[in-house]
């Protein structure tokens, strides 16, 4: 819970700074903007990471070893790790910093548009 508070104030910090450096300045549309794009990219990531440790694209990448493999390089493909045993970080991680981001965001908007 620490790593993803900290994670949480980091990414927000991001987001200030961003804002700051835009041209418009620190606005509240600046705000969901950069937010937009952070929280994004967290949920992103996280979604990346998810589908690679989960073993959705190990079928993918042994069929790609087998049609692009020669005969000689056969066997140094088939020693090769799976996509899902070399990923060993969670998503949870990304996916519960990116989700209260979006929700801050949304509160923002509300407060933007009302």
């Amino acid at each position: 819970m620490k790593k993803i508070t900290v994670l949480f104030l980091v990414s927000q910090f991001i987001i200030f700074i961003l804002s700051y450096l835009s041209n418009d300045g620190i606005t509240l549309l600046t705000y969901i903007n950069n937010s937009f794009y952070v929280g994004g990219f967290l949920l992103f990531t996280g979604g990346i990471v998810y589908i690679f440790r989960t073993g959705s694209f190990d079928f993918f990448t042994s069929s790609m070893r087998k049609v692009m493999s020669t005969k000689n390089t056969r066997d140094a493909f088939d020693s090769m790790r799976s996509p899902s045993e070399v990923f060993s970080m969670s998503p949870k991680v990304l996916f519960l910093t990116g989700i209260p981001i979006y929700i801050v965001m949304f509160v923002a908007m509300a407060i933007y548009y009302s």
